[in-house]
């Protein structure tokens, strides 16, 4: 009975975490929504992905209880990963948005101009992107759904009803995976022009209807969905070697001389061998010998195609011929780089140095100041400001263990957090940057090398916050934070 009082206690506790958590993130979200510059909108973003992390953790920890035989009622719990699953799918959208900076090549082309077509192939390349996203999610909680029954079942053994929905769940998870691998295929050949875009919109609302209606016991599923674009009839676009490459319309060939690589366009000829490029590399190279600027080179498809097959000194037929002209600026070095003036040396040099101290937006915000989140009015013989000496290390010294604790959990990135870092490792706690746990010496190690100690430790638990104890654990040396706190 003490037992299930403990859990109970230890669920209440995680789904108080979870409300004041969603609400934190609720909070952040709107101020990111509200920033008026680059460095604000940064910043929050930060801040979201570090709740976001607490609320999947406390996710994690959910899961575990759901599938848990010792708990009956399992519909709160159920309610609170679903509340946690909502906001990371709200946080996607805000990586999505802020990966498109301001200054980035993507974040430039959409202040440009964009074609209609052009336009029309990206909004599609979203749709098919938010889709995959949506069949993954639900692939997830259909997976979490099954874990919970099995778990059932195995404990009250002859349970059709729940038998039954376990197999539909994997009948489910299976036509999702499905959809999922075509329209991730669909998703490549967009991207490479290799499917118009009308032809996705046609099944556009064949698929939404699927994930919209999946689940009704009278939904009919449209088993030629896919039929009209042909995806199993995709060519395998490989040119490994000369022989495959007349089957293009046109093809390239690459050759390196020194540092610098010159790209010749040779048209098709009809499968005619192909000649060695020894002699059109070794034109280049004379031709950047001469002193001054380095010539044009001027290839033809007379010097490329030649009759391999045909006898030394036979005349071969006239063929048109079709220059290929390399500019100047791809350059041939066969004796290397020319060297760079002393000015433009410095120059360079300076850059260098200037690159190893890149400016962080942070270092143009101000220090942030502690605001109330609910402020209340204190009597007046009670403390009006922050008591003297409040802020230095002495005063942190004196705070109980628990409250240290609670202060580096709970004010992430304050000088408060710092200040407990500081004080708990002046009372021997040391932090494991693997478990994000304080760990203590319990005793003496019985193991001690030069990569990692292995004994009794005690350690911090903030998730069930408590003290707890653990026999023959081995700490290893380069998860151990060891930064010296001045």
């Amino acid at each position: 009975m003490a037992d299930k009082r403990k859990l109970q206690g230890e669920i209440d506790r995680c789904l108080k975490k979870v409300a004041e958590g969603v609400e934190q993130f609720e909070d952040i979200w709107q101020k990111l929504h509200n920033a008026a510059n680059a460095n604000q909108k940064e910043k929050y973003e930060a801040d979201l992905k570090k709740e976001i992390k607490k609320l999947q953790r406390l996710r994690d920890q959910i899961k575990t209880w759901v599938a848990s035989n010792e708990i009956k009622d399992k519909r709160q719990l159920v309610e609170n990963r679903k509340l946690i699953e909502t906001q990371m799918e709200r946080f996607k959208v805000v990586e999505r948005e802020t990966k498109t900076k301001a200054y980035s090549k993507e974040g430039l082309g959409l202040a440009q101009k964009v074609d209609p077509a052009q336009r029309e192939k990206e909004e599609t390349g979203q749709w098919l992107t938010n889709t995959i996203d949506t069949l993954n999610m639900q692939v997830d909680q259909f997976e979490s759904e099954v874990e919970s029954l099995s778990v059932q079942t195995r404990k009250k053994k002859g349970d059709k009803e729940k038998q039954d929905r376990i197999d539909e769940l994997k009948r489910l998870i299976e036509r999702h995976r499905f959809h999922i691998r075509m329209l991730e295929t669909i998703l490549r050949m967009l991207d490479n022009d290799s499917v118009p875009v009308d032809a996705i919109q046609k099944i556009k609302d064949d698929v939404e209807y699927y994930i919209d209606s999946s689940q009704d016991p009278d939904f009919e599923e449209n088993e030629f969905l896919y039929d009209d674009l042909d995806l199993e009839d995709i060519p395998a676009l490989v040119a490994t070697s000369p022989s495959h490459l007349s089957q293009n319309r046109s093809y390239r060939y690459f050759f390196q001389l020194s540092k610098h690589v010159i790209l010749i366009l040779f048209p098709p000829q009809p499968p005619k061998g192909l000649s060695s490029l020894k002699a059109i590399a070794q034109r280049a190279a004379l031709g950047s010998s001469h002193d001054g600027e380095i010539p044009n080179l001027h290839v033809t498809d007379r010097d490329i195609f030649s009759g391999s097959s045909a006898a030394p000194g036979t005349p071969t037929a006239p063929q048109p011929s079709s220059e290929v002209s390399i500019p100047p600026s791809l350059g041939v070095c066969p004796l290397g780089p020319t060297p760079l003036p002393k000015d433009q040396l410095y120059q360079q040099a300076m850059q260098e140095a200037a690159w190893t101290h890149m400016p962080h937006p942070s270092d143009s915000e101000r220090i942030r100041q502690y605001l109330m989140r609910n402020p209340c009015p204190t009597l007046p013989y009670q403390h009006q400001v922050p008591p003297h000496h409040s802020d230095t290390i002495e005063f942190y010294q004196r705070l109980s263990t628990e409250t240290l604790f609670f202060i580096f959990y709970y004010l992430e990135g304050t000088k408060a957090q710092y200040l407990s870092a500081k004080a708990l490792k002046k009372q021997s706690w040391r932090f494991h940057t693997k478990y994000m746990m304080w760990f203590q010496r319990h005793e003496e190690p019985k193991t001690i090398t030069d990569e990692f100690e292995q004994g009794t430790y005690i350690y911090f638990d903030y998730e069930k916050w408590g003290q707890r104890k653990k026999e023959g654990f081995t700490f290893e040396y380069r998860y151990l934070e060891d930064r010296d706190l001045q």
